[in-house]
């Protein structure tokens, strides 16, 4: 078996339409029972949770690889070897379910196949509010707990990274606790 090219360009084997994947992002060279996955991009490749730009790594079939952080390697298409054309989104000459899901793919706080806001203004301003008893704080806290965005392969994940949700969490608590004290004082006037 022959190097898989995969990339933007009409000449790679694996073409992917998506801005993030680099005209040549990256060479898959058979080696053993597995690939050489040879990463030439700007935007880099998630491999098993490992970020890796202009490198080299040994790949199986089933591990999870994101080109560009978050467009899965379309596995079918590497063992068949065959050109064809991926969108990076939908299921265009792709079969999801010959992939592992591409949730949870790096466990660090700010990456899973998704740049996540950090929201820091709206958690100063959170916890101030919500310590002067104000309710606006509750829609603070809501914002950074259940803000979303959609990705570019079409997934909806959170839009704040976990630290950040969990002071969402707290700057509620805060806020209720708060809100509760000022109006057992006001009414035991």
């Amino acid at each position: 078996m022959r190097t898989i090219t995969i990339g933007r360009d009409d000449s790679c084997d694996i073409i992917i339409n998506n801005e993030r994947v680099s005209r040549f992002h990256a060479n898959i060279i058979p080696e053993g029972n597995g690939y050489i996955y040879r990463d030439k991009s700007s935007n880099g490749t998630v491999i098993n949770g490992t970020m890796i730009r202009n490198s080299d790594k040994f790949i199986q079939y089933g591990d999870q690889v994101l080109l560009a952080g978050n467009i899965p390697l379309p596995w079918n298409r590497i063992q068949s070897a065959a050109p064809t054309q991926y969108n990076g989104g939908g299921v265009n000459n792709y079969d999801r379910n010959n992939y592992p899901s591409s949730e949870g793919a790096y466990n660090g706080e700010e990456y899973d196949g998704v740049e996540y806001k950090d929201g820091i203004g709206l958690i100063i301003f959170g916890y101030i509010i919500a310590v002067l008893g104000g309710w606006l704080a509750f829609i603070f806290g809501s914002i950074l707990i259940n803000g979303k965005q959609t990705t570019p392969d079409g997934r909806t994940v959170h839009k704040y990274k976990p630290s950040s949700r969990t002071n969402g969490w707290v700057i509620v608590g805060l806020a209720t606790f708060f809100t509760i004290i000022y109006l057992i004082i006001y009414f035991n006037k």
